[in-house]
C-alpha cells in the first residue's frame, strides 16, 4: 500500500514514529558532549522508551519499571577501554561529534549520549539483521577511586 506521495504507509509510519520519539531539536541544540572522567568505572542507563523497527513498521512502548530493569544499559570502563557488558561484553570505541558522545560497536550498534541541563540522556541502538531495537533513557556515570 502506498501513501499519497508514493512512500509506503509502513515506511511513513516508521519515520513518523522515529521523529515523534526523538529528542526535540531545541534540546539537541542545547546538548553537550559528555566528558567521561578518568575515574569512571561504569556507565549505567535506565531506559524509559523502547522502539522496535521492522520492515512492516515500528512500535513504540513506554517501559514499565520491571521492563526498564530487565533492559538496563551497562558499560564497564577498564583502563580507558569500554566494554558493553549488557551486550555480551563487546568492546566499544569512543567518539564525539557535535553535541554527542558515541560508544560504537559495529556499524548499526551504538550508544549515543549528551548532557541536557543537569542530566545525561542516551539512545542505545542495536541492529538485528533487517530489524532494530532502540532504547531512550537516562545515563549515570559511576566513579571509582
Amino acid at each position: 500500500m502506498r501513501c499519497s506521495n508514493g512512500v509506503s504507509c509502513a515506511g511513513a509510519a516508521a519515520l513518523a514514529c522515529v521523529l515523534w520519539v526523538s529528542v526535540p531539536m531545541a534540546q539537541q541544540a542545547e546538548g553537550q558532549q559528555v566528558e567521561i572522567p578518568k575515574t569512571a568505572t561504569t556507565l549505567e542507563g535506565v531506559p524509559a522508551v523502547r522502539l522496535d523497527s521492522t520492515e512492516q513498521g515500528a512500535a513504540r512502548r513506554v517501559l514499565t519499571a520491571a521492563e526498564a530493569a530487565k533492559n538496563r544499559l551497562s558499560v564497564r570502563v577498564d583502563a580507558g577501554q569500554f566494554y558493553w557488558t549488557s551486550r555480551d561484553n563487546r568492546p566499544l570505541r569512543l567518539d564525539s561529534t557535535g553535541g554527542f558522545t558515541y560508544l560504537q560497536d559495529k556499524p548499526g550498534s551504538y550508544i549515543r549520549f549528551t548532557k541536557v541541563g543537569d542530566k545525561i540522556t542516551y539512545v542505545e541502538h542495536v541492529d538485528r539483521g533487517l530489524d532494530s531495537v532502540t532504547y531512550w533513557g537516562e545515563l549515570r556515570i559511576v566513579l571509582g577511586k
